[in-house]
């Protein structure tokens, strides 16, 4: 996790396609060979208390004789000094702004969180096998991270304020089909389970769990949560996710959006039909903007102008009103991040 590296393939051999060798993974599970559990309280299995042996800085490889020491993965083997933890030592060495790996899998996560997709991509595999797109620029991050003391805020508003991040995703006509990893434009991204609610929720005007009550919280059966149980996605690529067809009937049809948008329950179209000096034209602006966060072009204005004039009396004009909620809640605009 933070060092970006996939070592486990080297428990059992010698990694097949990367550097890593058997006695580097052992050396490196050397570091927790102190950890052991206790019986004296009783417990057993997983359930009893752990301790620490701080004395302990060796391993037996299993099934073979050769022991090896506590070492880092840049090959040096600590002077741990007696009755200290050599998972202190360890923890000393990860986050060291010497420690090669640390500050790069950090930069790179943090661009793959804006981007959807890493420099080095998967994040978490930093290999020979797998080198970064843009080089330099990663190792530009990682010195300037490793400068400003780790300050992910200041990594953070490098790269928000970078021309790149700035790029819209639409693609250009002469070329579509470019590589994403080029960043030539922004990768339409999924929104996870929490963001798509809490999305819902604010466009809507309501409590984030719709003000229910706090046994329903404490049960874990508020609406939010089932809601983020129904969206759920095990796919961690954000520019790959996934939507069901369960899931889409679900806002389209669900009690969720249904109650958002209908007349009597949505504190958005309360606000917005009951305005004062509101026409159509600005009714619909409002709408655009609480769930798009822009204001609609022209073609799209006239559009549902004029559907929503064709409603004809006041009660099936302030439904036509809500049925354009429902469109823009439920559009791909709604659910992608741009």
């Amino acid at each position: 996790m933070f060092l970006g590296i996939r070592i486990e393939c080297a428990q059992c051999h010698n990694h097949p396609f990367d550097t890593w060798s058997q006695n580097d993974f052992w050396g490196y599970a050397a570091f927790f060979a102190a950890m052991q559990r206790g019986t004296e309280s009783g417990g057993n299995g997983f359930l009893s208390q752990l301790r620490e042996l701080f004395n302990r800085r060796t391993l037996t490889i299993p099934g073979t004789e050769e022991t090896v020491e506590a070492t880092f993965l840049t090959g040096e083997s600590p002077q741990i000094p007696t009755g200290t933890s050599a998972r202190m030592m360890l923890a000393d060495w990860m986050t060291s702004k010497e420690n090669p790996y640390f500050a790069r899998t950090a930069a790179n996560r943090v661009w793959g969180h804006f981007f959807g997709i890493g420099i080095v991509d998967p994040v978490d595999d930093f290999s020979d096998v797998n080198p970064p797109s843009h080089p330099e620029l990663l190792d530009l991050l990682a010195k300037e991270l490793v400068d400003h003391d780790f300050d992910l805020k200041f990594l953070v508003r490098a790269i928000t304020a970078s021309r790149t991040y700035q790029l819209s995703s639409s693609a250009r006509s002469e070329n579509p089909d470019v590589n994403p990893r080029l960043f030539s434009r922004m990768a339409v991204k999924g929104m996870t389970a929490e963001q798509l609610y809490d999305s819902i929720a604010q466009a809507v005007g309501t409590h984030e769990t719709f003000e229910e009550s706090q046994q329903d919280r404490f049960r874990g059966t508020t609406t939010r949560a089932r809601f983020i149980e129904q969206f759920s996605d095990s796919n961690s690529d954000p520019t790959e996710r996934q939507t069901s067809v369960l899931q889409a009937l679900s806002l389209m049809n669900g009690r969720l959006i249904n109650d958002a948008t209908a007349l009597e329950t949505s504190r958005t179209l309360a606000g917005i039909l009951d305005y004062p000096g509101f026409d159509d034209s600005r009714r619909i602006e409002a709408l655009f903007l609480a769930t798009l966060n822009r204001r609609p072009r022209p073609e799209e204005r006239e559009r549902f102008v004029r559907y929503v004039e064709s409603a004809g009396a006041d009660t099936e004009s302030r439904r036509a009103v809500s049925d354009v909620f429902w469109t823009l809640l439920n559009s791909s605009e709604f659910s992608l991040n741009h």
